[in-house]
């Protein structure tokens, strides 16, 4: 005769928590074949052109002169490879920032910058202010990071704009000559469209296409 174990019984439980744990280690397997599977897109030179000169062509983060485009929410965690995820940014605030969030940037940027590391979370041995205190403190910092990362994004979307980089650039270019060159090469025509508001460029077959 075999006796069944009651619910509740601690084996039942742990085979419980076993399968659960089983379920959840195959549900991260399978994302992290997703993950793996996917390949950065090679984007065109006026997508470039557009993130790169938004933000009045300065990195988002730190404000030092853009050298290349960040993905917001990072590609390897799953985000999007498109211009509604890319911002202008240098060369450093993007190593820097690597797969983490822009709230995780720059929580990390302002504990190293005052936070020693010695005493204890309760307590700093220079500012004598708990790790609480400083984390509450750079919430506001968080949220006005955040506001330039939507007023970027918003710039970036804008029709108008990227329409006109669209029929501005070329639709094939050298990627051996660098991004450094063409931004050189349209530098004045994009600080007079930016003037003028963004004319509209399209040829003209297109435009009655879309009228």
């Amino acid at each position: 005769m075999v006796r069944e174990e009651p619910p509740g019984r601690p084996g039942r439980l742990l085979q419980q928590h076993h399968h659960r744990r089983r379920r959840s280690q195959r549900r991260q397997g399978l994302k992290l074949v997703f993950l793996k599977s996917r390949r950065r897109r090679q984007h065109r030179l006026w997508v470039w052109l557009c993130v790169l000169e938004a933000n009045d062509g300065c990195c988002v983060y730190c404000g030092g002169a853009s050298e290349t485009m960040d993905h917001v929410i990072p590609f390897s965690d799953g985000g999007a490879d498109d211009m509604s995820n890319l911002v202008p940014a240098c060369h450093r605030c993007n190593r820097q920032k690597g797969d983490k969030t822009p709230a995780e940037l720059y929580i990390g940027w302002d504990l190293r910058h005052r936070w020693s590391g010695k005493g204890t979370a309760q307590k700093s041995d220079t500012s004598g202010l708990s790790l609480r205190d400083m984390y509450l403190s750079i919430h506001e910092g968080v949220l006005g990071l955040l506001d330039d990362l939507d007023k970027v994004a918003a710039e970036i979307a804008d029709r108008r704009r990227r329409d006109w980089f669209l029929w501005a650039s070329p639709w094939t270019y050298h990627y051996d000559l660098g991004i450094n060159y063409y931004r050189k090469r349209f530098a004045e025509e994009i600080q007079k469209a930016k003037a003028e508001g963004w004319p509209d460029n399209r040829p003209e077959s297109v435009k009655k296409r879309s009228a």
